[in-house]
């Protein structure tokens, strides 16, 4: 069994293959086999929520400091490390933050997307 890795780095796209498997009499086989249906499942449904965020930032018109709060945020930052790079206060991104969130909840019902 070959299990093909596709990893997203940025905007590029790397494919890693590992071979784990000898045949499907392997006894890891079908346990790996699992993993991969489960991981997969997991991996497209991440995908699909990423494809409709974009979807939704497109569509949705925010002022400077909304976007700014929800890129970083969607970059893995914390509302404290946004505050940090921005230079202003936790409030100021607390509430531009939720600001965004509210735009993006009404587009998404706008656009017929369920939650």
């Amino acid at each position: 069994m070959i299990i093909v890795e596709i990893q997203e780095i940025g905007d590029l796209f790397r494919i890693v293959s590992h071979h784990i498997a000898e045949s499907e009499d392997s006894p890891d086989f079908s346990a790996i086999q699992r993993v991969i249906d489960e991981s997969a499942d997991k991996d497209f449904h991440l995908l699909e929520i990423r494809d409709l965020i974009r979807v939704l930032l497109q569509r949705t018109p925010l002022e400077r400091q909304e976007q700014q709060a929800i890129d970083l945020f969607l970059e893995g930052h914390s509302l404290a490390e946004i505050a940090d790079q921005l230079g202003v206060s936790r409030q100021t991104v607390n509430d531009a933050f939720w600001r965004a969130v509210r735009k993006l909840r009404r587009m998404a019902q706008v656009l017929d997307i369920s939650p």
